[in-house]
């Protein structure tokens, strides 16, 4: 009954913890879209241009929890890269691999959740979601957030 309960609390913190960034990610994925609709204020930009803009943009991390981070690495490890279908989520698995060989090149004492650590405190190169989802995302945030 014990191990239940533990893994019922892990799976509720893991699920909090991603709730919490996503709602840091469309925020700031949001900031990024009004910047670009600004900045090309007197031309029309649509939602769609707008949302595709902001995706190729810097993004303040890559949203995810050191878990999720050590859990990819892992995985991709293990040979599971040939199973991800999901381009976006191919390219960001990718991303992770190379940021976390290029860690343990620097520092081989480095166990996973080490390297997943300093992963989770960089950059994100981009937003990695779709441009269907990241338009959709936008439209959203668009009627949410009223001017």
């Amino acid at each position: 009954m014990l191990i239940i309960a533990l893994i019922s609390l892990n799976f509720v913190k893991i699920l909090f913890m991603r709730l919490y960034y996503q709602k840091e990610r469309d925020r700031n994925f949001f900031e990024i879209c009004e910047s670009i609709r600004k900045d090309n204020h007197p031309d029309y930009v649509s939602v769609d241009t707008i949302a595709r803009m902001a995706i190729a943009k810097e993004a303040q991390s890559f949203y995810l929890t050191t878990e999720i981070y050590a859990r990819i690495i892992n995985e991709v490890r293990c040979g599971c890269l040939a199973l991800v279908r999901n381009k976006t989520k191919k390219k960001l698995y990718l991303e992770l691999w190379r940021r976390y060989i290029q860690i343990k090149r620097q520092n081989p004492q480095l166990n996973t959740t080490d390297c997943a650590r300093i992963i989770s405190e960089q950059k994100a190169p981009q937003f990695y979601i779709s441009e269907r989802h990241a338009t959709n995302l936008y439209y959203k945030l668009l009627k949410s957030n009223p001017k």
